[in-house]
């Protein structure tokens, strides 16, 4: 079980429109390493597909989910993306400011009978937010001036304990897994199908809200507790595998190259206190960053919906 509660008011995440203090960038996207350059990482724009997963691509359930033009979303390009190359520097990339914490964050997980039950308020534990809606005095607001509170949410669902292989391979919605601190884990698209992380601005622990209130990740940020150790347990998938922190047991950076084509891998782990080759996914720098299909079966509507979201199947 997990719970944790940190020191300023929820008031000031709705209220607030200025940085609290400044916010620092963060560390685990500008790091240099021999597998990655944060310089020049790979654009994912519009790579997805519908028919049957294909590696360097997410498999989607619904492709009208990254069609629609109209939306919330980015005003404007920043410079550190490179159309033209197909990359973008992340090392130059703005991040909304601030920091904000939950005194009510919650978040538990328990194990019952072949069941993992996960409870939260959708609140990240242990680790501030930058200020939503983003003020017109941050950096950020010219470029993604988002302008949805974080709010709480009714999170409760479960999850398999000890997951399997499926004989076939599902394909994903938005959401795809929560991270250790309750954090929702969604896929690395926005909805005009461009890469999330490189055109919309996130704050420095790689989160942000959306429509409804609901504070999300589409990939590893500084903030998910034992992302930085090796081979480290940081999140669940929706169909029960784990998700593990980018760094192998050797503390080597692991790329999407590394993995199959849903992001994952076959490897030896710690589960549930015990050590066991298994099935995992791995959080990595470059797409598609996190799940791109799922292996076992996924538990749908895990999370509540977003306005005019229709319902998984």
């Amino acid at each position: 079980m997990m719970r944790a509660a940190s020191m300023i008011g929820v008031g000031c995440a709705i209220a607030c429109t200025a940085p609290s203090k400044p916010t620092t960038k963060p560390t685990i996207w500008l790091t240099p390493s021999p597998t990655i350059d944060p310089t020049a990482l790979p654009l994912g724009d519009q790579k997805y597909v519908a028919d049957a997963p294909r590696a360097g691509a997410i498999f989607t359930c619904d492709p009208r989910m990254f069609q629609m033009t109209g939306g919330p979303g980015p005003v404007a390009v920043g410079a550190w993306v490179d159309r033209s190359a197909g990359t973008y520097d992340v090392t130059q990339k703005v991040w909304v400011g601030g920091e904000v914490e939950f005194p009510d964050a919650s978040f538990a997980i328990a194990v019952d009978g072949d069941r993992r039950t996960i409870r939260g308020n959708g609140l990240p534990v242990a680790e501030s937010t930058g200020v939503y809606p983003v003020g017109p005095s941050d950096p950020a607001y010219r470029y993604d001036p988002n302008p949805n509170p974080i709010t709480r949410q009714d999170i409760a669902f479960a999850i398999p304990a000890q997951p399997t292989l499926a004989s076939t391979v599902s394909c994903t919605y938005k959401e795809v897994g929560i991270t250790i601190d309750g954090v929702e884990l969604q896929g690395p698209l926005n909805s005009t199908g461009n890469d999330e992380l490189a055109y919309n601005i996130q704050d420095s622990c790689s989160g942000g809200s959306q429509p409804g209130g609901r504070y999300h990740r589409h990939s590893l940020g500084d903030c998910v507790p034992r992302i930085h150790e090796r081979n480290a347990l940081v999140g669940y998938a929706l169909d029960g595998f784990g998700i593990f922190s980018p760094y192998d047991r050797d503390g080597n950076e692991r790329t999407s190259a590394d993995l199959d084509e849903c992001h994952g891998t076959t490897s030896e782990i710690e589960w549930d206190g015990k050590r066991v080759t298994m099935y995992n996914y791995v959080l990595t720098r470059d797409y598609p960053y996190t799940v791109a299909c799922f292996r076992g079966t996924p538990t749908r509507n895990a999370f509540p919906s977003l306005p005019g979201e229709p319902p998984q199947r």
